[in-house]
């Protein structure tokens, strides 16, 4: 198959457009009034479980999972929408590592732990960037020790998203330290409330209103039942995910970078100076134009990866890393000529532009930084 696929392939069909109506009531409805709370607060359980209850992880499993069957695209326009209103909300959805489960977990596994965070019933999270490893996955230093039924966790997470709140926790740590770890990590199980794991909430300037958390495991006694896949896969399990990880954040920062460009049009029309509105001046007409430039290319080349994923394309992988490079420096242009075009008052806490401006750069570091990604695809081209 081409790696080249016709837009009207990704974008232009009956049953994606009626998906991104639905997901952008629920958006404006349930998300939106409650943005600027979380953002100010901190992430909020209650709050998110009318996420959790409307079943939108059930929207881009397969249908032999009792999914819909939207796929990656699907699931790019469901993220799409959610960051248009709240992209701390988003962060929350995205992350877990749940879609590999389907293709590695035990059939006991599947249903304590993936078929219920299909139904909206659990909250998950991602544990493998720790305080000495993030781009450089093969550093972790986190250990699983087997001793008998069971496996014994030591080390330290950070910046995990979901950490503290979450009912369980998806560990990567290294089970054979005599091997490179490409060949000696293995992924784990590790349920809310087990003895040994200690969680704090990390602070942080962008995405507020998703929780963010350092967790330490001390001595921390697993069955060896939750053992993900095979001991010694881990990386490769990790790995495999690379390219549904970093569409996801591409796909977030296009709904960021509609909301900056949507400000921007709003206040271009209504901030009247010099007695006429400020969008009359062609400067700045100019500039929206930019952005929407930067916007729709991005766009574009976001679905047509979020496809060729789908397809199962080999070039999928690099598609996705160009495709995140693209967005998130959408977002970033977007966001800071929306606080720009409002000016003063875009620097107070009481202007939308402020929030999306810190928003919009966690897309450049969360899944592949922009300088390692921008590596990935040099190396392709070069190879």
């Amino acid at each position: 198959m081409s790696a080249i696929v016709e837009a009207k392939d990704y974008i232009c069909t009956e049953e994606l457009a009626e998906l991104r109506l639905r997901i952008r009531k629920f958006a404006e409805d349930v998300l939106a009034p409650k943005a600027r709370e979380i953002d100010e607060h901190g992430f909020d359980r209650e709050h998110y479980q009318k996420v959790m209850d409307a079943k939108l992880a059930a929207i881009a499993v397969s249908k032999a999972d009792g999914g819909e069957g939207a796929g990656t695209v699907g699931r790019c326009v469901v993220l799409e929408e959610m960051s248009r209103v709240c992209p701390s909300t988003a962060l929350t959805f995205l992350v877990g590592g749940m879609g590999m489960y389907s293709s590695i977990a035990t059939e006991e596994q599947k249903r304590k732990y993936y078929y219920p965070w299909i139904g909206g019933k659990i909250l998950p999270a991602f544990c493998l960037t720790e305080p000495g490893s993030g781009s450089d996955v093969a550093a972790n230093a986190a250990t699983a020790v087997r001793d008998g039924d069971e496996y014994v966790i030591n080390g330290v997470k950070t910046l995990t998203t979901n950490g503290a709140s979450a009912d369980i926790l998806n560990v990567w740590a290294v089970t054979n330290p005599e091997v490179p770890a490409s060949r000696g990590m293995s992924a784990f199980v590790v349920e809310k409330g087990t003895p040994g794991v200690t969680a704090k909430v990390q602070k942080t300037m962008t995405l507020r209103g998703a929780e963010v958390a350092e967790i330490k495991f001390e001595n921390c006694r697993i069955p060896a039942e939750n053992l993900l896949g095979e001991e010694g896969k881990g990386f490769k399990y990790a790995m495999s995910g690379i390219a549904g990880g970093r569409i996801n954040a591409a796909a977030c920062s296009i709904g960021i970078a509609q909301h900056a460009l949507e400000l921007a049009v709003a206040y271009a029309k209504s901030r009247v100076q010099f007695k006429q509105p400020i969008g009359s001046n062609q400067g700045l007409g100019f500039e929206l134009a930019d952005m929407k430039c930067k916007l729709e290319s991005a766009r574009a080349l976001v679905f047509k990866a979020a496809a060729m994923i789908d397809a199962g394309l080999p070039e999928a992988g690099e598609f996705a890393a160009l495709a995140k490079i693209e967005a998130t420096e959408a977002a970033q242009f977007c966001a800071d000529r929306c606080l720009q075009i409002h000016g003063g008052f875009g620097c107070t806490t009481d202007c939308d532009a402020e929030r999306v401006y810190r928003d919009a750069h966690a897309g450049r570091i969360y899944d592949g930084t922009t300088d390692i990604l921008k590596m990935i695809v040099s190396r392709s081209l070069l190879k």
